[in-house]
């Protein structure tokens, strides 16, 4: 049976079902808590992948294959002989179909994402629409333990392609709208000066599938055009790459879309950077 992707960067929990046998499905969970400082605290998703995760789905590490070793910060991209050899691990081939998702608010699984599909130009990949809780609440059938073994495959990535950006390049390039991807409230805490303001939760429906036309309108309001090009960031790199998704599901372009990689965690490390707080700024 032949199979191919739809157009859309996400696919549907019945998609999906009806064509499991064909895809290789990555489960790019990460575990999130609460210090008892307060502080919000992340961790590799491994331990919730073998209490539940989506039949036949492979574990992508995003605390360890699916990033950079030894970088100063969490998630870091990790260059494209790293990511292919991690691919192969998982039984990706060249030519295969891959759907990832995670056990959040498909956030990590859009990581995943952007880097193949984004930087490093393969796109053979989607997202799960609403993620692990869409598919329990419609599709109902879960697996536990450890990933089913596969055979290595045979998946090289091509070069990257330019679209992730350094704290240097930020500081130096002016010409595109920083967009920042965080909640309100940490957005009116610290951003970059000038930053617009696109919550990528706020583009969820209350169902976690990504709302086309909240994005639509989202983009309205900030007078964003597409295809201008923009740099995404928030955090760490990761709810800007939801956002990323949110705004190729709507039909913008994912070649117009850079990101920031080391996000706030870069910008913030310097303490003579400059640092806006308050109210959202639009252009």
């Amino acid at each position: 049976m032949s199979v191919s992707l739809p157009s859309s960067p996400v696919v549907s929990a019945q998609w999906l079902a009806e064509h499991a046998q064909h895809v290789v499905v990555l489960d790019c969970s990460v575990a999130r808590s609460v210090e008892s400082s307060g502080k919000t605290a992340f961790s590799s998703g491994y331990h919730s992948f073998l209490q539940q995760h989506l039949p036949n789905a492979q574990f992508a590490d995003l605390f360890g294959a699916f990033s950079a070793p030894q970088s100063r910060f969490p998630f870091t991209a990790p260059d494209g002989s790293q990511l292919s050899d991690a691919l192969r691990s998982l039984g990706v081939n060249q030519h295969s179909l891959v759907v990832t998702y995670d056990q959040l608010n498909g956030a990590y699984a859009a990581r995943v994402w952007y880097l193949l599909a984004g930087v490093f130009g393969w796109r053979n990949v989607r997202v799960l629409d609403g993620g692990y809780a869409r598919w329990v609440g419609t599709q109902g059938t879960i697996e536990t333990g450890p990933a089913h073994s596969v055979a290595c495959g045979d998946i090289q990535l091509s070069a990257a392609r330019p679209l992730l950006r350094s704290t240097e390049q930020v500081e130096q390039e002016k010409q595109r709208p920083l967009v920042c991807a965080l909640r309100r409230e940490p957005f009116q805490q610290a951003h970059i000066p000038g930053s617009i303001n696109l919550p990528y939760p706020e583009l969820l429906n209350p169902d976690g599938l990504i709302d086309t036309l909240r994005v639509a309108e989202a983009l309205r309001n900030a007078k964003i055009t597409p295809p201008e090009e923009l740099l995404l960031y928030c955090g760490g790199g990761i709810n800007a790459a939801g956002l990323a998704l949110a705004l190729v599901s709507a039909g913008y372009p994912i070649d117009a879309l850079l990101l920031y990689d080391d996000s706030l965690n870069g910008w913030l490390s310097d303490k003579h950077r400059p640092v806006s707080s308050g109210q959202v700024t639009h252009p």
